[in-house]
Parts: C-alpha cells; structure tokens; sequence
C-alpha cells in the first residue's frame, strides 16, 4: 500500500486537539470563573473530545486498510511490543511520579495495580486500542462478509444505550462497576461503533474519501447539525462531564473523523514537516504530555487570570517537551518501545524531509 500522508496530518491533527483538551482542563480545575464563562470553556472543550475517538477510530482504520484479507504471523504480539510496552514503560514513571510526588500514601505497587494494570489513569485509550486489535483478529473475516449498514446500525445502537445507560441509569451503572475489572472507560460497549465504523472506512477508504470529497458540502452541514445537538445536549440537558465516551458524541465524532481525514489529504499536497513530524511520534505525545501539563502549569500558573496567555503558554512548552524528548530517546537503541512505531531519527537525520 503506498503511504498516504494525509493519514499521518489527521493524526497529528488528532493529537494537538488533545493536548488542548487537558490543558483546558487544568485551567478550568485552577480558576475559578463565572457560570457563564466556564460554560463557554467547558462546551469549547467538549466539541473538542472527538479527537480521542478519532484517534482510536484511526488505529482500526489502519488495520483493516493495510490487511483487507489477511493478518501477519505474530500479528497480536507485534502490536503489544509497539503500544502495550510503551503504555506501561510510560505509565510506570507516571505512577512513580503519583507515588513521589503527589506524597501519596498508597505504596508504589498498589498505584501500579489501581492505574496501570486496571487501565485508570489518562493512558486508558491504549486498553481500548489493543481491544480493537483482538476484536479485529476475531472478528475481520465476519465483518468482511456482512452488510456494512446493518453492522454500523447495531453497533452504534449498542454504544449508545450503553453509553446513555451508563450516564442515566445507576442500576446499570452500579452493576457494571461491580462486575467489570478494568477501569470504566475501557468496556468495549463504549467503542463498539468506533470499532465497526474504522473497519469499514479502511476497508472502503479510497471509495469513501472520494465518495465524501464530491459531497463535501453535505458533509460539512452534517457535522454542524449534529454539533448544535450536541451543544443542547450541554445546556438542555446539562450533559457537561468531559468524557470522550459520551452517547452524544458518537455520531459527531465519527463525521468529524471524515472531515479531518478530508481536510487532511488537502493538506497533504503539501509537504509540512510540522504535521508530518508530530503524526509519527502521536502515540508517545499522548502518552507523555499530562506528564509535562502538570509540571510547565505550575510555572505558568502566573498567568492564570489571562486565559489565552496561560493556555497558550502551557500549551507550546508542554508540547515542547514531549517532542524534545521523543527526539532525543530516537537516538537510542530500541526507542520504538518507549515512543512506539515512528520514523523520526530518519527525519532528523534527512533535514525533516517527507518521504
């Protein structure tokens, strides 16, 4: 299959939306503002929480996009080296950090085991992708054989009543919580549309990329419809927690997906290094800069009364920081388990040229 960078742009995009989004949270968490301002803040960040969905939708995407028919040897195990081993490399030194810093009186072992190995902490998305990869395994040869609408339809149905009930409905609620072992967030009733509907965009991706670039116009009214319902969602219905597993999401998510993808391979006629660069190390970005958010928000904490000032601010060197360490760990050997799959020693030391 021939790379097709506007993969890698949507992903970058994906990624810098989420570093937006736990930046806005710690100001929000810091400051104490009017109703009416934090509201305004708080809807900002929700409209923004597609990311996260589209960067697990990606991950399936990929998968099925690369083998349409059939899975390498050793598939599970090559995926578990690249993210699993990242996810908790990274999140043991989060956890490290939780123990040491945080004065927590819990022991070392028992934040690994209520973080880590449960999936509660920021890092959870992994879980959700390595799912992704079982069900992906299990499922592919079914789902190759079955009507893409009627797939889609039965999944999103199961996301959103469970996504809804999960929300509404404390019976339910309390029973999974009782019953489930990991952390909430990763119940795979929670993604099972975002599961289906990646499958199906990578399998059909060329037929649907042009399918939706002759109807764009279509598409962009769609997704500003469906972002007005989620935005009564928020102040009709006071649905105002900031979750990326939110029932009013889905749909939302999913076109905002296509658009990005879109606007991506628009961009992709054009060789930006930024993107290009920020894409390939996405995975360990997201698996480092809270991390940085926490420490650099303390030094521009000075800032907090000027909102474009201290986010903007916390913002460039967080990301900075992310970015200059997968940098420097490219140099040594066996980096690919701490940053994951990415070509950017190659980059470096190709003056950044795309290829």
């Amino acid at each position: 299959m021939n790379r097709k960078h506007e993969i890698t742009y949507a992903r970058a995009i994906f990624c810098l939306i989420i570093v937006a989004v736990h930046i806005l949270s710690n100001y929000l968490r810091d400051i104490e503002l009017q109703d009416h301002n934090r509201m305004v803040v708080l809807t900002f960040q929700i409209l923004i929480l597609f990311a996260t969905p589209c960067f697990i939708i990606l991950s399936e995407s990929l998968i099925s996009m690369v083998y349409k028919d059939k899975l390498p040897k050793n598939f599970l195990v090559k995926r578990f080296k690249y993210i699993m081993i990242p996810y908790f490399s990274i999140g043991t030194f989060y956890v490290y950090t939780k123990y040491k810093v945080d004065g927590n009186e819990e022991t070392f072992w028992q934040l690994f085991k209520e973080n880590l190995l449960i999936g509660n902490w920021y890092g959870w998305f992994v879980v959700v992708i390595f799912q992704f990869y079982i069900l992906h395994l299990i499922f592919h040869k079914a789902l190759s054989k079955a009507n893409p609408v009627v797939m889609l339809v039965i999944s999103f149905v199961i996301s959103l009543a469970h996504s809804y009930l999960m929300y509404d409905n404390d019976a339910y609620t309390n029973w999974w919580n009782e019953f489930y072992p990991l952390f909430h967030r990763t119940n795979i009733l929670y993604w099972l549309f975002y599961f289906v509907f990646g499958y199906y965009l990578g399998r059909y991706y060329n037929e649907v990329l042009t399918f939706v670039e002759k109807k764009f116009m279509w598409l962009v009214g769609s997704l500003a419809a469906v972002t007005l319902l989620v935005i009564y969602s928020i102040y009709q219905n006071d649905v105002t927690v900031v979750q990326s597993n939110r029932y009013d999401i889905l749909l939302y998510s999913s076109l905002a997906f296509i658009f990005i993808l879109v606007i991506s391979k628009k961009l992709s006629k054009f060789n930006i290094s930024f993107l290009y660069f920020i894409g390939e190390i996405s995975f360990f970005i997201y698996l480092t800069h809270k991390i940085m958010v926490y420490y650099m928000a303390k030094y521009t904490f000075h800032f907090i009364d000027q909102f474009f000032m201290y986010n903007i601010a916390t913002y460039i060197f967080a990301l900075s920081l992310s970015v200059g360490l997968a940098v420097v760990l490219s140099f040594l050997p066996l980096s690919r388990f701490i940053i994951g799959r990415n070509s950017i020693n190659s980059m470096i030391r190709g003056n950044y040229r795309v290829e």
